[in-house]
């Protein structure tokens, strides 16, 4: 037999199979960790966009029960219905259907929602009978990384602003805006807006 045929893989031969197994080993992994990476993402994602519908549901639910039932805190302070923070962003506003207990016979809760230091949407509650100025209620934090929030309100005018009760306009304690925009604007998620009806208070 010809001793030709019998030889086997020579060193640079060996060197090269082994650098493209290395390549082709490299690449896979690339490969992996570009759809790990992407499944993750798509899982934060999709969390984060089940915490933006819960937040929505808890705002609507909150909405839908706006009571024109001004605030008075036994401290002298006096606050309409609704009010919004000129300062910063920032609602408050009395809402009924919550369960009456023997320290809350009437159900009413005073709510407010603000964003925090941590850019975290959050909101507080207070019974009807306590103060926000004594004590600092519940606090349910709905969304993180929050850039902006912005509650907008229907004029008598028909047009929509940040203000209630509205520049140059003239309310009493117990009016409640017609309509209510409300704009989430998310890091990462981008921007989420609803429309929802007011309660109309006489």
């Amino acid at each position: 037999m010809n001793s030709s045929c019998q030889r086997g893989f020579t060193l640079i031969e060996t060197v090269v199979a082994m650098l493209l197994l290395a390549m082709m080993s490299v690449l896979s992994y690339q490969a992996v960790e570009a759809v790990l990476n992407t499944n993750d993402r798509s899982r934060q994602s999709l969390a984060e966009e089940a915490r933006l519908q819960r937040a929505w549901q808890i705002i609507g639910r909150d909405i839908m029960h706006l009571r024109a039932r001004p605030f008075v805190d036994g401290l002298g302070m006096r606050e309409p219905a609704y009010v919004t923070d000129k300062s910063e962003f920032g609602v408050r506003f009395s809402r009924g259907g919550g369960p009456m207990v023997q320290s809350n016979p009437s159900g009413l809760r005073r709510v407010e929602y603000s964003i925090n230091r941590e850019q975290q949407l959050q909101r507080q509650s207070w019974a009807i009978t306590q103060s926000p100025r004594m004590s600092e209620g519940s606090t349910l934090i709905l969304m993180d990384n929050v850039d902006e929030v912005i509650f907008e309100h229907l004029s008598k005018d028909f047009f929509y602003g940040p203000d209630w009760p509205p520049i140059n306009e003239t309310h009493s304690l117990r009016s409640l805006p017609k309509m209510i925009r409300v704009t989430i604007n998310i890091d990462g998620l981008g921007e989420s807006s609803r429309l929802f009806p007011g309660v109309v208070a006489q």
